[in-house]
């Protein structure tokens, strides 16, 4: 126990004292801060609320497009100017538009927007919103329609939407909610991947390394290589588990110490029942997935013959990882494929596409508990075969990958 200890602890310090580790971390760290903090961000860059000047000859029209404006958007400011005044200012950056307003004879609403940027849309509609109300209202102070009338006429239909899962439970998020989740699932899909890669990376470049350079051989006088093997494995997943949980300890931080709840309304985004199951499983596709491609690596660089040859034996691993990685991105948006149930299920590739599925009512309690199961059944797998290859191997030089694996199931 004490040599395990001994080779846990070096492995460990080693590696949270390297700079990938320290760089990694303090990026993450300073962009999870800056992410807590975008809508003050924003705010530095912005030039204020927008002045937006009126050009109408009807004082009616202008306190009525000042009231729906306000109504859209308070903070921008309304300036009654004449056409010329509007386009001098709008040159000389004192208005950021301004709108044209012509009544028709048959009190229709007409509206040219000045600007010095490209229109979007959005404005083109926002405007043409407002006037459509005014000139409703206009038409029906003609037609002598009562302020009661009007308001009748002018009601909508009340659409809702109710969602049926397949489990037969009632979903009722909004697209706000629905777009926390989204959210969630990318950022941690790509922290999941950039981890799993740098240290299933780590750990096979190691082990590769003592084995070419022939230090293992001094190495295993004194350590069993079981024991040595078990060691390094625990330790990078110590490292990584230690990534996770300042990262983890960061962001729960930031939550309290930053207004993002409100940061969350202002963006349209906000938590909802589902946040803590797709926290919880999230947390446990990390881990997940981090024992199973730091124990395959390890696998893989016990094969290893030569260190130029470290690249292409962890190719299966890498193919592997961004097929996880790419189903999941494009599975964030629609989770109920039938492609994405299948992988859900499959080891190595479930711990990214389990955590997307997590994000939708839809998925079952029943699942999530089956597809973690098989992955620790794999772990367990992918253990005994990653002892028995480095036991089997670590002193044997024969080049190819067929030869290491001859020497690996040829031995009792």
């Amino acid at each position: 126990m004490d040599k395990f200890l001994s080779t846990f602890s070096l492995t460990y310090k080693n590696k949270i004292k390297t700079k990938s580790f320290m760089i990694f971390t303090t990026i993450v760290i300073i962009l999870i801060i800056a992410a807590s903090n975008v809508n003050k961000i924003m705010d530095m860059f912005d030039d204020g609320p927008d002045k937006v000047g009126v050009v109408t000859s009807n004082d009616d029209i202008y306190k009525a497009i000042q009231a729906q404006g306000k109504q859209m958007d308070d903070d921008t400011k309304f300036k009654k100017v004449t056409e010329k005044q509007a386009k001098y200012q709008i040159e000389n950056k004192k208005l950021d538009k301004a709108y044209i307003i012509h009544l028709n004879k048959d009190n229709k609403l007409a509206g040219n927007i000045l600007s010095k940027d490209p229109v979007s849309e959005e404005d083109k509609q926002k405007l043409q919103g407002t006037l459509t109300t005014i000139q409703t209202q206009i038409i029906a102070s003609n037609l002598d329609l009562t302020p009661k009338e009007l308001k009748q006429l002018q009601s909508q239909s009340k659409v809702t939407t109710e969602l049926i899962s397949d489990n037969g439970s009632q979903s009722n998020l909004s697209e706000a909610q629905k777009t926390f989740n989204t959210v969630m699932v990318y950022v941690g899909i790509m922290l999941m991947f950039f981890i799993i890669i740098n240290y299933a990376g780590q750990v096979a470049m190691e082990i590769a390394t003592e084995k070419t350079s022939r230090v293992i051989e001094m190495i295993i006088t004194s350590v069993s290589p079981v024991t040595h093997i078990l060691a390094k494995i625990s330790a990078v997943i110590a490292v990584a588990l230690t990534q996770i949980m300042i990262i983890i300890l960061t962001g729960v931080i930031c939550f309290f110490i930053f207004d993002i709840g409100e940061m969350l309304k202002g963006f349209n985004i906000e938590p909802n029942e589902l946040t803590m199951q797709l926290t919880i499983v999230g947390i446990v596709s990390w881990i997940i997935g981090i024992l199973s491609y730091v124990i395959l690596a390890a696998i893989l660089g016990s094969i290893t013959a030569r260190i130029e040859d470290i690249n292409q034996a962890l190719m299966p691993m890498t193919l592997m990882s961004m097929i996880a990685f790419y189903i999941s991105i494009f599975s964030a948006t629609n989770p109920d494929t039938l492609l994405a149930k299948i992988t859900s299920f499959i080891p190595l590739l479930s711990p990214f596409v389990m955590f997307v599925r997590a994000s939708t009512p839809d998925v079952a309690i029943w699942e999530i508990l089956v597809s973690i199961g098989l992955s620790i059944i794999t772990i367990f797998v992918l253990l005994w075969i990653a002892v028995r290859s480095y036991k089997d191997t670590i002193l044997s030089f024969d080049k190819g990958f067929m030869n290491s694996m001859k020497n690996i199931f040829n031995k009792n």
